[in-house]
């Protein structure tokens, strides 16, 4: 069953926003294009600054650039040792840019307005094929070899930019050419493997992007057509916590293997574009520096913003996985339990309870008011009208002040109100009314109530209220 935003507010606490989410596919996906349509605007707009921005009188790496950079290596502008001096290109790919995010806002507006909140509801058959349940691993099996298809696409993508059209910037001659002779060679790329973080040559990245596109599609396909073996279910988890957890941790580890790339690597990296490698210091925070330049290059910044972003991904992933395997269950009780107890209020005069109190709306407690003259009666005060020493909010019928006894040392009180306005005053006893046997003959309530300072009473409709 379908469950809607309203049925998920009880289950997830404000904090977990996305969660509501988790049960509605088709808002779900419409999520997804929302965040490509920011993705895209930010991109465009920043290269376009970016752009506006460049001097070519100046190092790039030195005017604190981070997508130019990026395209200059990838051959979108005609560069001759670092110097780039057409950047027309990188202002038509801004455009390209800002158009897509238009282009992917109107989809968001669709599949909100148009599109049901659940795929399974879709009329197109086409599109109730991608509903999705998050312990449906045949599903969820289904969803990743969608997403690896197009990782794969994208990896030939630049392989066809490399050897068809323009080629890329290369680091060993200071100009972009295209690239012919990809290696194929297994032997050779399996070798890389153990030597990723050294490539030094177009060849052998181009051709490592030939087998990981290769590999990514037919790894894409086998999930569409089949589903996870038994021992896959058995020792992962399947939830939305579950999927995202992994996610995350696979954008962790690529963002360090990036950070790497970028602070020691000088042909996926070139010097003429990004400064040059840097040196690792660990420490309590590690982090990359050039210790030849007192100003940061742009491989600076981007290698420890790689490395950071990367290390709170993981913290992310760790955090998720906990929630999957209930790990910090006992933690987010807690912290509902502070939550609930920051929004109740506690009443005034009230002491806090180990029991949940329910509020008595035709209940209301004030404090005494209390006469500055003599308050007790041993005081033996002269103004008849003085000796009063409470008085307490009365209903419509005219109060009657409880006067004090004279020479009596010790008093004590309590004011019941009842229907007739009439009141009970308690006093300790005089030899006169005692009686033979001790006891004494004033009406003393058994046992005493101890709620000296406080009295109830039930609001009537028309009331007169006096003191707090």
């Amino acid at each position: 069953m379908i469950k809607t935003a309203s049925d998920l507010k009880a289950q997830y606490p404000w904090w977990a926003g996305n969660a509501r989410l988790t049960n509605l596919s088709g808002t779900f996906l419409t999520a997804h294009i929302a965040h490509a349509a920011i993705v895209s605007f930010c991109l465009g707009a920043l290269t376009l600054l970016e752009t506006a921005r460049y001097s070519p009188d100046r190092p790039m790496s030195e005017q604190g650039l981070f997508l130019l950079p990026r395209l200059a290596t990838q051959g979108w502008s005609e560069s001759s040792g670092g110097q780039v001096t057409d950047t027309a290109p990188f202002f038509a790919y801004g455009v390209v840019l800002l158009v897509s995010a238009a282009v992917f806002t109107a989809g968001t507006l669709f599949h909100r307005t148009q599109a049901p909140a659940s795929l399974e509801e879709a009329k197109n058959p086409l599109a109730r094929q991608y509903h999705f349940s998050w312990d449906d691993p045949k599903k969820l099996s289904f969803i990743l070899g969608n997403h690896l298809i197009f990782l794969g696409i994208g990896a030939l993508l630049l392989v066809a930019k490399a050897m068809f059209f323009g080629g890329l910037y290369d680091a060993n001659i200071g100009q972009v050419r295209v690239v012919t002779d990809p290696t194929l060679n297994t032997g050779v790329i399996l070798d890389r493997i153990g030597h990723l973080f050294d490539v030094n040559n177009l060849e052998d990245v181009v051709g490592g992007h030939i087998y990981v596109g290769a590999l990514l599609i037919t790894a894409g396909l086998w999930h569409v057509i089949t589903e996870p073996w038994d021992w896959v279910k058995r020792r992962f988890l399947f939830s939305g916590n579950a999927i995202l957890s992994y996610s995350l941790f696979s954008l962790a580890l690529t963002g360090f293997a990036g950070s790497y790339f970028c602070g020691f690597n000088t042909l996926a990296y070139p010097v003429e574009f990004y400064g040059a490698p840097l040196s690792l210091k660990s420490s309590l925070l590690p982090y990359y520096f050039d210790p030849n330049q007192l100003e940061p290059t742009t491989r600076v910044w981007l290698a420890n913003t790689y490395f950071y972003l990367s290390f709170f991904t993981l913290q992310g992933s760790l955090w998720h996985f906990g929630l999957a395997s209930s790990y910090f269950e006992p933690v987010l009780q807690s912290w509902k339990e502070a939550f609930s107890e920051i929004r109740t209020a506690n009443l005034a005069y009230q002491r806090p309870f180990d029991r949940q109190l329910q509020p008595n709306w035709n209940t209301f407690y004030e404090s005494p008011r209390v006469e500055l003259q003599p308050a007790f009666a041993y005081q033996e005060s002269a103004q008849k009208l003085s000796d009063y020493l409470y008085e307490p909010s009365l209903n419509s019928i005219a109060s009657a002040k409880t006067k004090l006894q004279p020479n009596h040392r010790q008093v004590l009180y309590e004011l019941n109100y009842s229907n007739d306005g009439k009141k009970t005053f308690y006093e300790s006893p005089s030899p006169e009314s005692l009686s033979r046997n001790g006891k004494t003959k004033l009406p003393y309530p058994a046992p005493m109530p101890q709620n000296f300072y406080e009295s109830t009473y039930q609001r009537p409709k028309s009331s007169k209220l006096y003191g707090a």
